[in-house]
C-alpha cells in the first residue's frame, strides 16, 4: 500500500522508518476518521530544490486542468500565470516551514512531498511523535483526496466552477483542521498525549524563516487551529459521518461567519 522513495540518494534509513511509521499510524488514521484507506499512498523524499519545482508544478498542473475544463479567457490565464510566478518565488522562502505537502502528481496518484532538510531544521528528526504526527496528518489528506475523487476544491477560477459564495478560507480550514484533528486523535492513542512537531527544538534556519511576513504566504496557523476547532465540535456533534458529508457537498463548507462559530456549523451539519 505504502510506497516511500528517497529521491536524496542520502535518506535510507528515514525513508525506512516513514514506511514503518505510515504502517503503524494507518489503521488508526482509517477509524479516526471514518474514511477508507487508498490502495496506494506514495510519500517521496526530495531535496530543497527539487521539493519547490514539485510545489510549481502542482500550480501548474491545476491550471492546466483549469484551462482544459474551463475555458477561461486570455486574460484571466494571464493574470493567474502572474500569481503563480509570484508563489514560485514565495516557496523559496516558506520551504524551512512545509513539512509535508500532499496533491496530485503528474501521473494521477496523490502524493506526499517531504524535504529532509526542513524536518531537520524544524528538530522533527530527534522527535519520534512528531515524525508520527506529521506522517499521520499527511495521510489523512490521501484519504480526504479519495473521499473528493470528482470534486474540485483546488480552483484558479473558483466563479467558473460555482464555488464563489464559498469563502476560500473555508476549503483550507477544513482540509488541514481536519488533519490536524485527526493526528491528535491519533498521536494521543499512540503516546498518551498528542504530539506537537512546534514543541521540537528548531534550528536558527528555521526560526529566521518563521516570521508573520512569510507565515503568510502559507496556510495560516489559525487554519489549523481553528480549523481543528471546527471539525472536533462537528465530530462531537455527529459522528464522523456528518462530517464526512462535507467531501461531496461542498455546500456544506463553513461560511465565512460559521468559520470562528464551530457551534454554529455543528447545527447547521
Amino acid at each position: 500500500m505504502f510506497e516511500v522513495l528517497d529521491e536524496t540518494g542520502r535518506n535510507t534509513d528515514l525513508r525506512d522508518r516513514i514506511r514503518e511509521v505510515l504502517e503503524r499510524v494507518a489503521p488508526h488514521v482509517a477509524e479516526t476518521t471514518g474514511l477508507p484507506l487508498p490502495a496506494q499512498a506514495r510519500y517521496r523524499l526530495l531535496p530543497p530544490k527539487a521539493w519547490r519545482e514539485e510545489f510549481r508544478l502542482n500550480a501548474h498542473r491545476i491550471l492546466a486542468r483549469d484551462i482544459a475544463e474551463l475555458d477561461p479567457t486570455p486574460a484571466e490565464i494571464d493574470a493567474t500565470r502572474v500569481v503563480l510566478k509570484g508563489a514560485g518565488a514565495a516557496a523559496v522562502l516558506v520551504w524551512p516551514l512545509v513539512l509535508g505537502s500532499t496533491h496530485k502528481a503528474a501521473d494521477g496518484q496523490h502524493e506526499t512531498v517531504i524535504a529532509p532538510t526542513t524536518w531537520r531544521h524544524a528538530g522533527l528528526l530527534a522527535d519520534d511523535p512528531a515524525i508520527h504526527q506529521v506522517v499521520a496528518h499527511e495521510l489523512v489528506h490521501h484519504l480526504q483526496a479519495k473521499a473528493r475523487a470528482g470534486e474540485v476544491w483546488k480552483t484558479f477560477f473558483p466563479a467558473l466552477r460555482g464555488l464563489e459564495n464559498i469563502p476560500r478560507d473555508s476549503f483550507t480550514y477544513v482540509l488541514e483542521g481536519h488533519a490536524t484533528w485527526a493526528d491528535r486523535q491519533v498521536t494521543g492513542r499512540l503516546f498518551g498525549t498528542p504530539a506537537d512537531h512546534r514543541q521540537a527544538r528548531k534550528s536558527w534556519r528555521y526560526r529566521l524563516h518563521d516570521n508573520p511576513v512569510i507565515r503568510r504566504l502559507g496556510p495560516s496557523r489559525e487554519a489549523y487551529e481553528q480549523g481543528a476547532a471546527l471539525i472536533a465540535r462537528a465530530v462531537q456533534a455527529h459522528g464522523t459521518h456528518s462530517v464526512n458529508r462535507i467531501w461531496k457537498d461542498v455546500s456544506l463548507l463553513p461560511t465565512a461567519e460559521e468559520l470562528a462559530d464551530p457551534a454554529a456549523w455543528a447545527r447547521r451539519l
